[in-house]
């Protein structure tokens, strides 16, 4: 059951991470004007450094669990 509960939530981390990306470019780049500028850079260099930790955090996780 534990097991389950961890792929759970390692899928809703990443639909987490979607969706704040989504909720970003939809609503806040459009309001700062930065669409289709080098203005946004950062952030996504940032968000897909968060994506790595999250999916490198559950490798993490998942293989310590299925050792057991």
């Amino acid at each position: 059951m534990y097991k389950i509960k961890l792929l759970l939530i390692w899928v809703f981390g990443f639909f987490l991470l979607l969706s704040f990306d989504l909720f970003i470019e939809a609503f806040v780049f459009e309001w700062l004007e930065w669409n289709g500028t080098n203005k946004n850079d950062w952030f996504f260099a940032l968000w897909w450094g968060a994506v790595a930790i999250w999916f490198i955090y559950g490798l993490i996780h998942f293989y310590k669990t299925f050792k057991k």
